[in-house]
């Protein structure tokens, strides 16, 4: 007796699987377009976090700077 797999995501009929498979699904199976969906948008994701580390390096670097031209601007006070 075989048992009908659906997409956990969008519901999709994907096959029936032999009882010899049964003990292998976990109920969290995703049809391929699905599995297309999952990647791009892990891979928007990387991009994402990709592009917000060099934001935040960038920012990081021009606040150095700016601290590095405000130390040499100090002026010390007379000692009298």
């Amino acid at each position: 007796m075989a048992i009908k797999i659906f997409c956990n995501a969008c519901h999709q009929y994907i096959k029936d699987a032999p009882r010899v498979e049964i003990r292998n699904l976990t109920g969290d199976e995703i049809c391929q377009s699905c599995e297309v969906k999952v990647k791009n948008a892990f891979d928007g994701v990387e991009k994402s976090a990709r592009r917000a580390i060099v934001q935040i390096e960038q920012l990081r670097d021009q606040k150095k700077a700016e601290l590095e031209r405000m130390s040499k601007k100090v002026i010390k006070a007379n000692d009298d």
